[in-house]
């Protein structure tokens, strides 16, 4: 059971996620997948683009990510949606 709250928490995140990303960057939803890459992808300049970005689903999520820990970590996986999304449902768990 707990489980499928995780996993519906999980799609609610990433479904918003998408949202906000194809507001910023002039994308479709159904062109962003969790597996499309930030930069490469979508366009969105990790250093230009994204402190923005970041202040967006921060204020969406009512959560405070900090944008060198989350371009650290993006740095070390990759630039992924998946990776982002990750990022936002940790924090959104912390409260």
């Amino acid at each position: 059971m707990e489980n499928k709250v995780e996993d519906n928490q999980e799609n609610e995140v990433f479904k918003k996620l998408r949202e906000l990303l194809a507001f910023a960057t002039g994308h479709s939803v159904e062109e962003i997948f969790t597996t499309s890459l930030l930069e490469e992808d979508l366009g969105i300049n990790l250093e230009e683009d994204f402190p923005r970005l970041i202040a967006v689903i921060n204020q969406s999520f009512e959560i405070e990510l900090e944008i060198y820990h989350v371009l650290n970590e993006l740095e070390e996986a990759e630039d992924s949606v998946e990776q982002l999304a990750k990022l936002v449902e940790e924090e959104v768990e912390l409260g």
